[in-house]
């Protein structure tokens, strides 16, 4: 996103008033309330495509792991509902992607032992994910922002292939927070790293505003899956292969480049805008052009893939999708690092 001039000054307005909320927060003012459990938040500073999910996905395993019953409480946005939606009790998904939100329904699918609550009021989620569903810790999704809810770790995701540094504010550009809000973190995790990026100098740029502890991340592809069975085709045999790609995401070009390391040519890609709903329609169109041009494969993400739950599929259509993990570097201290929430708060 390029920054647009004329919208500069609704930018200074809109980073005044980010502003002036942290102080009051800062201050005391505005009240931070805790809850009966640790609460882990994960967040950014940037409107989307920093690689929440993943990160969420790596967390919550990681406490479910050791015995955790976990919740992850979110906004649900772009959900059709208001107000709080029980997206799964760790045993069974309630709802559906639209209900729930896209992010919060594929982590439910991905993660069937997780409890997941979507609620614009963080609080009143976390404590009905604690005091209805029994929940030991709770991950807030999303939750840099929203101060509210005391949280016992605050983690902050920067894409390093999207820095924030030279950002303009919302609306002329991505960043949706002031710069010096990263003092706050406890951790920065850089994401989305590749071969050839200026990591130091990334580092140098997070320590003048933050002494948090930094950490290091790179996404990698697992599997890739058919949409309509979950078959896993082997990853080696679909090098030099021809596929019409599509997504609805944050930063599309990172998918496109996740497929290309994959060795996979990608003939066509169509972007729509981040948690676009999609239509039968709109899968007829990408469909119709992966038989134009007789590729492959039809590529999503994951992500996108959950707000394809209610369309039907044709088993003509070969509609795959990729899964991700996110790994991250210095895993010993990671690790380490949200262990100590759990003995100060859990035990």
């Amino acid at each position: 996103m390029k920054p647009v001039p004329a919208l500069f000054p609704l930018s200074w307005l809109y980073g005044g008033g980010v502003a002036l909320r942290n102080l009051l927060y800062d201050w005391k003012v505005l009240p931070a309330e805790k809850i009966n459990a640790p609460v882990i938040s994960i967040g950014n500073i940037t409107a989307g495509g920093t690689g929440k999910t993943p990160v969420v996905s790596l967390l919550v395993n990681r406490l479910v792991g050791k015995n955790v019953r976990c919740a992850i409480v979110s906004r649900g946005y772009k959900r059709k509902t208001r107000g709080l939606v029980e997206v799964s009790d760790g045993l069974s998904v309630k709802t559906n992607a639209a209900n729930a939100g896209d992010e919060a329904f594929q982590l439910a699918t991905r993660m069937p032992k997780a409890v997941i609550v979507v609620d614009e009021n963080r609080v009143n989620g976390a404590r009905y994910a604690v005091d209805r569903l029994h929940a030991q810790a709770v991950v807030l999704d999303d939750g840099f922002q929203h101060r509210s809810l005391d949280r016992d770790l605050d983690v902050v995701l920067i894409d390093a292939g999207h820095p924030p540094f030279s950002m303009a504010m919302l609306p002329a550009g991505y960043r949706r927070d002031v710069l010096s809000s990263l003092k706050r973190a406890d951790a920065v995790l850089l994401t989305k790293i590749r071969p050839g990026m200026d990591i130091e100098g990334l580092k140098k740029e997070v320590r003048r505003y933050s002494d948090a502890k930094i950490f290091s991340s790179s996404l990698t592809t697992t599997s890739f899956k058919r949409a309509k069975t979950g078959f896993s085709v082997d990853l080696n045999s679909i090098k030099g292969k021809h596929a019409v790609a599509f997504c609805g995401i944050g930063q599309p070009e990172s998918f496109r480049e996740s497929l290309e390391e994959l060795g996979i040519i990608v003939r066509s890609m169509r972007t729509f805008e981040d948690h676009h709903p999609y239509s039968q329609l709109d899968l007829q169109h990408v469909a119709a052009e992966q038989e134009k041009i007789n590729a492959e494969y039809v590529v999503t993400t994951e992500k996108d893939l959950a707000r394809l739950s209610s369309i039907e599929i044709s088993e003509h259509v070969p509609l795959f999708y990729l899964e991700v993990e996110m790994a991250v570097h210095e895993e010993q201290e990671w690790n380490a690092l949200i262990d100590s929430v759990l003995s100060t708060r859990h035990e």
